[in-house]
């Protein structure tokens, strides 16, 4: 490791000295570990010359291994030390709700919370609390897990959407059976899909022979605004789409479920939340009463 050190201090400034004053040694010890590094390697790093040195091809190739591998720890580090300072908040969330929820309000957040600092992890799955290092989580699903605390927040309330410019010429999607004439886009994890919405209201049998899916809500979204076909969505996550003209619903169904997924604010049950992530914690129930509270 002393010797990468001092290899990747000599390719970055392009001299022995400087690599030298740099890391605190003479320059007769940089040259005796680049000597022993090429050694090892069995291949020439440095061309050198009277009074400056160049980078072989090897060298070069070597150098840009080099600064991913030292980037990569240079982020380890930094992850581990912001894990461990106990004012850091970690909030696991859907890549939809942080992108089209959270962010959106993180300004009002800080205006009254300045000495919180939080760490975002964007996923769909559920997190281990006793195997990782996160204080709150929002879920989807049905609730009723077990050993953890859960607060609902809101309703899934899907519906149709699609660009405007997908109307262009004599296209028409006024009703189920036009669907026929369109692209799905299916988001795999949702427990509402194009299917069981369709046939809730009884169109199960439209012969829909073009379907495309994606991971997440995040993606589905992004196709749905670039024109790839008909999406079915949150409609209170596209409302401010839908207000500005990016996007329309062109019909809705009623959906007849006896219980709707949702999602859900979960904590650890076992363990005594810092005052950092009780306020983290009410600021996100406050933004989902908000969210309820809207008309789209």
């Amino acid at each position: 490791m002393n010797s990468l050190k001092v290899f990747e201090a000599s390719a970055r400034l392009l001299s022995f000295k400087a690599s030298a004053d740099e890391l605190c040694v003479t320059p007769a010890a940089v040259s005796n570990q680049i000597h022993k590094l090429e050694e090892y390697l069995g291949v020439r790093l440095f061309k050198r010359f009277n009074r400056r040195i160049e980078l072989t091809d090897a060298g070069t190739k070597y150098l840009l291994r080099m600064r991913f591998i030292f980037d990569d720890i240079e982020d380890a580090t930094r992850d581990v030390m912001q894990k461990g300072n106990e004012s850091v908040v970690s909030v696991a969330a859907p890549p939809m709700l942080l992108k089209m929820l959270l962010i959106p309000h993180l300004e009002h957040f800080y205006a009254t919370c300045q000495d919180i600092n939080i760490r975002f992890i964007d996923t769909i799955r559920y997190v281990d609390f006793d195997k990782e290092q996160i204080d709150i989580a929002i879920r989807y699903g049905l609730g009723g897990w077990e050993d953890v605390e859960e607060k609902f927040l809101f309703a899934e309330e899907v519906c149709p959407a699609c660009s405007p410019q997908l109307m262009k010429g004599n296209r028409v999607l006024s009703t189920p059976e036009d669907l026929v004439n369109f692209r799905l886009i299916y988001t795999e994890r949702r427990l509402v899909q194009w299917d069981n919405y369709l046939a809730s209201a009884g169109y199960e049998k439209l012969p829909i022979k073009n379907k495309i899916w994606f991971p997440s809500s995040v993606h589905t979204l992004e196709a749905a605004l670039n024109q790839t076909g008909v999406a079915l969505i949150n409609k209170k996550l596209i409302d401010r789409c839908i207000k500005n003209g990016e996007l329309i619903v062109p019909f809705e169904l009623n959906m007849s479920l006896s219980r709707k997924p949702g999602y859900y604010l979960v904590s650890p049950s076992h363990a005594e939340p810092r005052s950092e992530v009780i306020k983290t914690k009410e600021w996100i129930l406050d933004l989902a009463n908000q969210f309820n509270e809207r008309d789209v």
